[in-house]
C-alpha cells in the first residue's frame, strides 16, 4: 500500500494541534504568552512533527526521546525564552508546562476517541478533511478541546495554582523583569504615611532590575517572630500583572525588598498586596 504525504497540510494540521495545546497549558497554568510566541512555538512542534513523518529524524531522535526535546522546546519557546528568575525556578517552570503540555495532548487525544467511538461511530467516516465530514471533525475537535481543558482546569484548581499565582513584569529606568507572584490575601503592608500599598519582592529579582537606586524608603512592618523591623523599598515606574488572558497594570508601585526566599519550592518571588485581589 502506497501513502501520499502532503507536507504543507501535514505542517499545517500539526501547527494548529500544536498551538491548541499550547494555549491550553497558557491558560490552565496562567502563563504569559503572546500571540506570536505561542505561534512560533507550534510552529517548531509541527517542523518536527514533519520531519519525523518523512523520515528524515532516525534513532532517538524519532522516537518519544525527540518527542519529549520537541515537547519542551516548545514550551521554552513559548514560556521561558528570554525570562528571568532563578535557574531552579525557570526549570520548574519548564518541567511544570512540559508536563502539562503532554497531559493536555493525552487528555484531547483520550477525549477524541471517546467522542468518535460512542457519539460518532463509523456513520461520520467519509472522504474529506482527515477522513471525516468537517462538521464532525469540528465536534470532534471542539468536544476534545473542551473536554482537555475542563480537566486540567480542575487539576490545576484542586493543587491551588490557578487561584493565587500569576506572573508580573515589572519596569524600572528601561530595564524590565518577569517573575511569578503569589496573591497574598494576609499582605495588608501599607507605606509609613498610610498611603500606598506595598509588595514584597524577593532581592535576586529586584537586582535584575536595578542598577542602582537614588531613593530608598524604609517600611516598618511586623511578623511572626519579627515583632517590629524595617524593610528597605523603591518605587518602581509600573508593573504588569497578568492572570491569564487578562492584563493589569499598576503605575508606580512601591515594592518592598527581602534577601530569603518567598517560597520553599521557588514556584513564586514575589508576593502582591491583597489589594490586587479586589
Amino acid at each position: 500500500m502506497t501513502y501520499t504525504v502532503y507536507i504543507d497540510v501535514l505542517f499545517a494540521v500539526n501547527l494548529l494541534m500544536d498551538g491548541i495545546l499550547l494555549l491550553l497549558v497558557r491558560s490552565c497554568l496562567r502563563f504569559h504568552a503572546p500571540a506570536w510566541r505561542i505561534l512560533l512555538a507550534a510552529g517548531a512542534g509541527a517542523a518536527w512533527g514533519c520531519l519525523a513523518e518523512v523520515g528524515l529524524l532516525a534513532g532517538p531522535a524519532a522516537g518519544f526521546p525527540g518527542l519529549l526535546g520537541a515537547g519542551t522546546a516548545m514550551v521554552w519557546i513559548a514560556f521561558e525564552m528570554g525570562r528571568t528568575g532563578t535557574a531552579r525556578a525557570r526549570l520548574c517552570r519548564l518541567a511544570k508546562g512540559t508536563a502539562a503540555l503532554f497531559a493536555a495532548a493525552f487528555v484531547c487525544g483520550g477525549a477524541w476517541a471517546g467522542i468518535e467511538t460512542f457519539l460518532l461511530g463509523d456513520s461520520s467516516r467519509q472522504e474529506g478533511l482527515g477522513g471525516y465530514k468537517a462538521a464532525a471533525w469540528l465536534l470532534l475537535a471542539a468536544g476534545a478541546v473542551g473536554a482537555g481543558r475542563l480537566c486540567l482546569l480542575s487539576a490545576a484548581r484542586a493543587a491551588g495554582r490557578r487561584r493565587a499565582l500569576c506572573r508580573v513584569r515589572l519596569f524600572y529606568r528601561g530595564r524590565q523583569a518577569e517573575t511569578e507572584a503569589l496573591l497574598d490575601t494576609g499582605n495588608r503592608l501599607y507605606s509609613p504615611e498610610g498611603a500606598r500599598p506595598v509588595h514584597v519582592l524577593e532581592y535576586e529579582v529586584c537586582r535584575d532590575i536595578c542598577g542602582g537606586v537614588d531613593r530608598m524608603l524604609y517600611i516598618p512592618y511586623q511578623c511572626v517572630g519579627r515583632r517590629h523591623g524595617l524593610m528597605p523599598g523603591i518605587i518602581l515606574d509600573r508593573m504588569e500583572i497578568f492572570d491569564g488572558d487578562e492584563r493589569r497594570e499598576v503605575a508606580a508601585p512601591l515594592v518592598g525588598i527581602v534577601r530569603q526566599p518567598l517560597s520553599a519550592d521557588g514556584s513564586y518571588h514575589m508576593l502582591l498586596h491583597e489589594e490586587i485581589g479586589r
